[in-house]
């Protein structure tokens, strides 16, 4: 008896309890038969001046479970966390439209000027071409002043007009900038609705709601859960047959086969229900990605997806809700 006892383990576990229900089987999980998976939006906002990422989303709002809903109604609402930059943008758009109206008055002033000067040394040339016609009646000295006085006119006007042209155009150039600053915040806030919209899931069909299983949380999804984007947390079901997708071991997949009937039950339930294998995947993957946690103790082993039917499931059972499978 005592060599019995110290070749014992140190820290095993004790037996179980007389009656206590063993969790034994393969792990699964409760699928609807038919549906479409609703994936949990990215939380990612980027904009001009303001960006926000983060891998984790919360769930805010999400219908009952087993609810109809019509085509694109609202099945659920993510949290959007980046409200503040609405009034942000809306100020600059003010600030932008602002630059453009203040440029726009101090172009216009300019050309106006710079116009009037050209009008004048207009006339100034027409004036001093008309003092060259005094041939005759001024002296040589004084028609030779005012033949160079005519031909400075002519500079001063050729001059002023080629300012009045580059400061147009350099003034177009301005606004043409400040009008796609203007349009860029214009359309900054289109982008912040749809970033704003992404957080609303619409349903792609008519169906039933059914709610999905968090890998992270164990369990079948609730408001207000956090998950990683990308999350499938909800299904729109054609009907409302359920199914059951588990995994076996890469090594025991031989032993199943398709149309073949396996039992479905809870962890901590003997009453069994029966359901026909539908589908195997075609090729094994690590249990680790098939169940979202790296830190399982057989999250390296490789496993095959297998997805059974049941033929009419009992109330006890829904989506969303883990389960053991046995052969």
């Amino acid at each position: 008896m005592l060599a019995a006892a110290c070749s014992r383990p140190r820290g095993a576990a004790p037996a179980p309890a007389k009656g206590a229900p063993l969790v034994t089987g393969f792990y699964g999980t409760i699928t609807p038969h038919r549906a479409t998976a609703l994936h949990a939006p990215p939380n990612v906002f980027r904009m001009k001046g303001w960006n926000s990422r983060s891998t984790w989303i919360k769930l805010i709002e999400i219908v009952a479970d087993g609810s109809r809903i019509e085509a694109g109604a609202e099945i659920a609402r993510f949290e959007f966390g980046n409200e503040d930059a609405l009034p942000w943008i809306k100020k600059r758009v003010t600030e932008t439209n602002a630059d453009l109206e203040s440029t726009r008055a101090t172009m216009a002033e300019d050309a106006r000027q710079l116009g009037s000067a050209a009008a004048v040394s207009k006339l100034d040339r027409e004036r001093a071409d008309l003092d060259t016609g005094k041939v005759g009646l001024v002296s040589e000295r004084d028609l030779s002043l005012l033949e160079l006085a005519a031909a400075r006119a002519a500079v001063e006007q050729g001059a002023a007009e080629e300012r009045l042209v580059s400061t147009t155009a350099r003034g177009a150039a301005e606004l043409s900038v400040f009008h796609a600053r203007a349009d860029d915040w214009k359309n900054s806030i289109e982008r912040y609705n749809a970033y704003e919209r992404r957080t609303h899931v619409l349903a792609p069909h008519a169906g039933l709601v059914r709610y999905g299983y968090l890998n992270h949380a164990r369990r079948k999804v609730q408001k207000p859960d956090d998950m990683p984007s990308g999350t499938p947390f909800v299904f729109v079901a054609e009907d409302a047959r359920l199914s059951v997708e588990f995994l076996v071991p890469e090594h025991r997949v031989r032993a199943l086969s398709i149309g073949q009937k396996v039992s479905a039950r809870l962890p901590d339930d003997e009453r069994r229900v029966v359901a026909e294998v539908r589908a195997i995947l075609p090729f094994p993957q690590e249990v680790g990605f098939l169940r979202g946690d790296d830190e399982l103790p057989d999250a390296r082993e490789k496993a095959y997806a297998v997805v059974a039917d049941f033929e009419q499931a009992p109330p006890f059972f829904s989506t969303g809700i883990e389960v053991r499978v046995e052969p």
